[in-house]
């Protein structure tokens, strides 16, 4: 099979039945969870805490749900358990880290500075979906899940930072 098809010659592509242009702003959140993804990962590799890197494999592999959701417009996909899922993370990872006292500059160790860039990604996602739900069906629960990804980034990197400084 040949990786390229030159279907996307034309400005267009396929997004799940529907031509559109490569600069719709679908496409502009499937290439944000693309990049997020693609940072998750290299987060991964540079962790040397199992629970994290368990973790970010996790979120990984949510992310793919993530994008069949924004196109199928179907709430079974990212619900309200995956949104309680992360909340549940972000409260244990609280409980392993000191209480916010100051303003986080990110990236005190290589791992950490990862994940607060992993992290700014996720808020620009957050961004690039309010955009499109300004034009599509509005699925609460994908935002909800966006919003604490990024807060789930967030303790996270301080959680790696704390262990590793």
């Amino acid at each position: 099979m040949k990786i390229y098809t030159k279907a996307g010659d034309h400005m267009k592509t396929d997004a799940c039945g529907h031509q559109v242009f490569k600069d719709d702003i679908v496409m502009e959140c499937l290439g944000t969870i693309d990049e997020l993804s693609a940072l998750i990962m290299m987060s991964y590799h540079h962790s040397n805490i199992i629970l994290i890197k368990e973790d970010l494999l996790h979120i990984a592999r949510l992310l793919s749900k993530l994008c069949i959701a924004l196109l199928k417009e179907n709430e079974s996909y990212i619900n309200i358990d995956l949104v309680k899922e992360l909340e549940e993370k972000i409260d244990g990872y609280q409980k392993l880290i000191s209480p916010l006292q100051k303003f986080v500059i990110p990236g005190e160790t290589l791992t950490g500075s990862y994940l607060h860039f992993t992290r700014t990604i996720a808020r620009r996602l957050e961004r690039r979906i309010v955009t499109y739900f300004k034009k599509t069906k509005y699925n609460l629960y994908i935002m909800q899940f966006v919003n604490r990804l990024s807060d789930l980034l967030f303790v996270m990197a301080r959680y790696e930072e704390e262990k590793n400084v």
